[in-house]
């Protein structure tokens, strides 16, 4: 019998092993029951895929050299899992495993720990997995093998159609969702440049408005120096000079004390007052 038949009823059955025992390690890993996969059915292509190249590639040439087999085992099971990543998310915008987050990745698609497993499973499969199974199936006749197949195919491609239909309906959504995304940013982009151009022109209005205040600032302090000046003018002795139109008002402050202790208290008040402005002056500067 040819080896293709059996070629193919390998990649079958293993592709149902590596089904089993994946979601088995899963679900018990996350207590709850999992279908790991792209396919609906207890089928996992991958492992199949995986399977049939160590079978052609290491188990027919290298069965006797078990570091060599653990070696290549490690590229070529990288190999198949880096391109069938590629080609899932190609077709369908869509990852079924990424290993980010795991040490020494490529792109999340392959990792050092996962390479390692390859190479320990694929020195169990050639040293004490496939030489049983490969008994097995050379055990059966041309019209078994016949009839297994075409059962598996029938039920296989009617799981492969039905699971590209809904990556497919995925992958619709995706780009719903993509475009709706895309729109968003692009709203959020044009709020934030109209956010930034208001804040620009608040801030140069403020900065106006500073200037204008520190204007005024200064013009209070030089008009409240100008009030204690005269204030201090007319509480003194005053001038000679007869035309001093201060020397009436300070006579008129001496001759009535109370008034002028008033004054004087007022007067302290207002100093107070005109230091304080001007710290805050020179503090306003320094921050500029």
């Amino acid at each position: 019998m040819s080896k293709i038949p059996l070629y193919i009823l390998s990649f079958f059955f293993y592709s149902a092993a590596g089904w089993f025992v994946e979601s088995l390690y899963r679900s018990i890993g996350e207590k709850r029951i999992i279908n790991s996969g792209f396919l609906t059915g207890p089928m996992c292509p991958i492992y199949g895929t995986g399977a049939l190249v160590m079978t052609i590639f290491l188990y027919d040439p290298f069965k006797d050299k078990p570091l060599l087999v653990f070696l290549l085992g490690m590229v070529l099971c990288d190999i198949v899992e880096y391109i069938t990543s590629v080609l899932m998310e190609a077709l369908f915008h869509a990852r079924w495993w990424d290993y980010t987050y795991e040490f020494l990745n490529i792109k999340g698609r392959i990792c050092l720990k996962h390479t390692l497993y390859w190479g320990i499973v694929a020195l169990t499969f050639v040293k004490l997995v496939h030489p049983h199974v490969d008994r097995v199936i050379m055990s059966f006749n041309v019209k078994t093998v016949r009839l297994i197949l075409i059962g598996i195919f029938v039920v296989f491609f009617i799981d492969v159609a039905n699971s590209v239909r809904k990556a497919l309906d995925i992958r619709k959504l995706q780009i719903k969702l993509g475009k709706i995304l895309d729109s968003i940013g692009s709203t959020f982009n044009s709020v934030k440049t109209t956010f930034e151009d208001k804040k620009n022109s608040l801030q140069q209005s403020l900065e106006n408005k500073a200037d204008k205040l520190n204007d005024t600032k200064t013009e209070a302090f030089e008009q409240l120096i100008d009030i204690i000046h005269e204030f201090e003018l007319r509480l003194s002795k005053g001038s000679k000079d007869k035309n001093d139109k201060n020397k009436y008002s300070s006579r008129f402050f001496r001759n009535n004390l109370s008034l002028e202790k008033s004054i004087r208290k007022q007067l302290e008040r207002i100093q107070k007052l005109r230091d304080d402005i001007k710290s805050n002056l020179n503090e306003d500067g320094e921050k500029q």
